[in-house]
């Protein structure tokens, strides 16, 4: 009721509104409502990440931060450089892989660049996820062959917020964007 008393409202007081058809009669409204919309989401494959990441606090946040996008999502931790490569090889490879630069061991970096150098990885996703923004360091990401490079957010709702724009790129028919549009923020 208050929805229809607002449409009313709305074309008494904003005409020109209601020329441009922006606003649609209670009566449609109605019709729309009571048409339901169905997603079968069993049909939808989920996107399976490899989260790389030595923090178990970190780890922790970023799974939180999944749940909260509400992403269809099956997630899978490695906790250092090593074991990211030891599960990349003897796995079913991830539709994604998401890689903490400062890491023992094996940081991020040169984990990047010897997952690039076997051949049956050069076509998989792989994002940096640093606190860093220094052009040498995004650089230095880019030419080794990330996907993207994310700068991690400094509170929760910014993580969810960089979880959903890295849940919204489709990471099976994704090239590598320009250097422009390498850095992801959660602005």
């Amino acid at each position: 009721m208050f929805l229809i008393a607002f449409l009313i409202t709305i074309k008494l007081f904003y005409p020109a509104y209601a020329k441009m058809n922006l606003i649609c009669s209670p009566i449609s409204l109605l019709k729309l409502q009571s048409t339901p919309i169905q997603v079968n989401t069993k049909d939808i494959s989920p996107l399976h990440i490899l989260f790389a990441d030595d923090d178990s606090d970190e780890s922790y946040l970023f799974n939180e931060a999944l749940e909260h996008s509400h992403l269809n999502v099956v997630l899978s931790q490695a906790n250092n450089g090593n074991s990211l490569l030891s599960f990349l090889k003897t796995n079913p490879l991830p539709d994604l892989v998401i890689i903490d630069i400062n890491m023992p061991h094996k940081d991020g970096l040169e984990a990047l660049a010897e997952i690039r150098s076997y051949p049956e990885f050069l076509s998989l996703p792989l994002v940096i996820y640093s606190t860093t923004t220094n052009s040498k360091i995004i650089e230095a990401s880019f030419q080794k062959g990330a996907n993207l490079f994310v700068v991690k957010p400094n509170n929760f709702d910014g993580m969810v917020q960089v979880v959903k724009k890295i849940g919204a790129i489709n990471w099976k028919n994704n090239g590598k964007p320009s250097i422009e549009n390498f850095v992801v923020t959660e602005d």
